[in-house]
């Protein structure tokens, strides 16, 4: 059994210090600024760039919701509105007419016209980057623009998914179509159609915000909004607890029974859409970070043995780790939805804890003493993310995998888990389509970044019968025929243990008292969503 500090050891120790450390403490009013001007939120993971179509990842891309806007909006529950498109139609099978906004302009006083969605979707589709956007784009073939206000898209096949898709393009003013990262992340080309305006961004601190009041959307209460970094969940806690903070993200779950008793306090939690998983390294003839039980290098990679990989899968015991890691703040999770999801496989079902059977099929896979191994993961990114290495660590040595936990901060992790150097690691996706093509395409479909599939396919697993599956079904129209079809390649994918499972993660989030959030599918923390009671 793993071992837990008390609450109280938790609280009065290491969230204590962080509170007794803070300036300001006992003076809320003083530190968060004049009520219902200025809204400072603690982000649990870092941004790490203010480029919108740099790096593809939840805490990137909930920050450029602030500064610019996409064609399609998802409300909270991943459902498409209208965003700078106020209308569309579907001209035929591979043809969309979408119907911009008019009188929308840039920060900067430019007005919005179709060329900037051009631009904007051109460069997200071509910008060099390990976790691109292409995966949203591939489908398009060519863009027109009749009229400055109309936009007509011609898709490669029959697309029923592009306005989900498009909902993920932030669109930029078409003179910064050759704009370096770095004219973003200073300010110059930060310049967008959103709710809020670039003030101030230091890297890995903060970002600073005031309301823009041309904005074509409801006006927001807020006239400046702080995103702070907050890595140390300690420390966001005793933020909010002091006052300097007026909504954090993950809240810590030790301590959540503190933030219910506190008057001044708001809990605030949801189910989401976020499948917390292990990627597997099964291209490698060689493991990086496999090596024999004597710490010599094997001379085959064992990870590309189905049995093996089900070893794996029966060594985790996911329920524990929802009631003791994550203390009920997560479903256990069998593929890439809960049950009843769209596109789900129907003959999926939980993997049954066997630690017994594990070590069987170990044996069996010619290692019936096992093997070493070093599992990575990040400790700042998902909810209780560190713990969870190291409990799957010890449920991984338990079948004779002597296992070594390294984990390390996001900002670090995200650059190198996806060279296709770490043999098991701790990664997750918001499947925020709320059905299963998107999770294929992005985390098992053969990787090729020129057509926009495997795009965040760390272990580069590769299976030609789940691709073709998966390709027949992004071109049916019919919603019913085609979440048949997915079902049919998740059933391939989890069959053949393409990735492991472990959760659904819970938004826990915590405010003052007066305010409030509803919290989203895809876990962002947007200040266009914080409200009063």
């Amino acid at each position: 059994m793993m071992h837990h500090p008390t609450r109280r050891t938790l609280l009065g120790g290491a969230f204590g210090a962080a509170i007794a450390g803070l300036p300001g403490h006992g003076h809320a009013a003083d530190a968060a600024g004049t009520p219902g001007n200025t809204l400072k939120i603690g982000m649990a993971a870092p941004f790490t760039t203010l480029d919108p179509h740099l790096q593809s990842n939840a805490p990137n891309n909930a920050m450029a919701n602030h500064i610019f806007d996409a064609l399609i909006t998802n409300d909270e529950t991943s459902r498409s509105t209208p965003g700078l498109a106020q209308s569309w139609r579907l001209i035929d099978d591979t043809h969309w007419e979408l119907t911009l906004r008019p009188n929308v302009t840039f920060t900067d006083g430019t007005p919005f016209t179709a060329q900037d969605a051009i631009v904007s979707l051109n460069r997200a589709t071509t910008l060099p980057s390990m976790a691109s956007f292409r995966t949203y784009t591939r489908s398009i073939k060519a863009m027109t623009a009749p009229d400055p206000h109309t936009l007509v898209i011609e898709t490669t096949r029959p697309d029923p998914l592009l306005l989900n898709s498009l909902s993920r393009i932030h669109i930029i003013a078409a003179k910064f179509k050759d704009a370096p990262t770095e004219d973003f992340n200073s300010g110059r080309a930060a310049i967008g159609t959103g709710p809020f305006v670039f003030q101030t961004y230091v890297p890995g601190s903060h970002l600073i915000l005031t309301r823009n009041d041309a904005w074509w959307g409801a006006k927001q209460p807020w006239a400046t909004v702080h995103l702070q970094i907050a890595t140390d969940r300690g420390a966001r806690l005793a933020s909010l607890l002091s006052g300097d903070r007026d909504i954090i993200e993950a809240v810590p779950t030790e301590a959540e029974a503190r933030v219910r008793t506190d008057p001044k306090l708001n809990l605030i939690s949801g189910v989401s859409s976020r499948l917390v998983y292990l990627a597997m390294d099964q291209h490698n003839d060689i493991a990086q970070y496999v090596t024999g039980r004597d710490g010599k290098p094997l001379d085959r990679n064992p990870l590309k043995d189905l049995r093996v990989r089900q070893a794996l899968d029966m060594a985790i015991n996911r329920q524990a780790i929802v009631d003791r890691v994550m203390q009920g703040n997560a479903v256990a999770a069998s593929q890439f939805l809960p049950p009843g999801g769209r596109g789900n496989a129907p003959d999926v079902q939980p993997t049954r804890y066997d630690p017994e059977k594990a070590k069987a099929l170990l044996a069996q896979a010619g290692y019936p003493n096992g093997f070493g191994i070093t599992l990575h993961g990040p400790n700042d990114r998902y909810i209780n993310d560190g713990k969870i290495v190291q409990a799957v660590a010890q449920m991984f040595s338990r079948i004779g995998i002597e296992t070594r936990a390294e984990v390390m901060p996001w900002s670090v992790y995200a650059s190198k888990s996806g060279t296709n150097n770490f043999s098991v690691m701790l990664s997750s996706w918001g499947v925020n389509t709320g059905e299963t093509s998107n999770p294929l395409s992005s985390l098992v479909a053969t990787q090729d970044r020129s057509a926009g599939f495997g795009e965040a396919n760390e272990g580069r697993y590769t299976n030609p019968a789940l691709d073709t599956k998966l390709k027949q079904a992004l071109g049916i129209m019919d919603d019913d025929k085609r979440n048949q079809m997915l079902g049919q390649a998740c059933s391939l994918a989890f069959h053949d243990t393409a990735i492991l499972p472990l959760h659904h993660e819970k938004s826990v989030l915590a405010a003052r008292k007066g305010l409030t959030y509803a919290t989203r599918a895809d876990q962002y923390t947007l200040a266009m969503g914080v409200g009063r009671a």
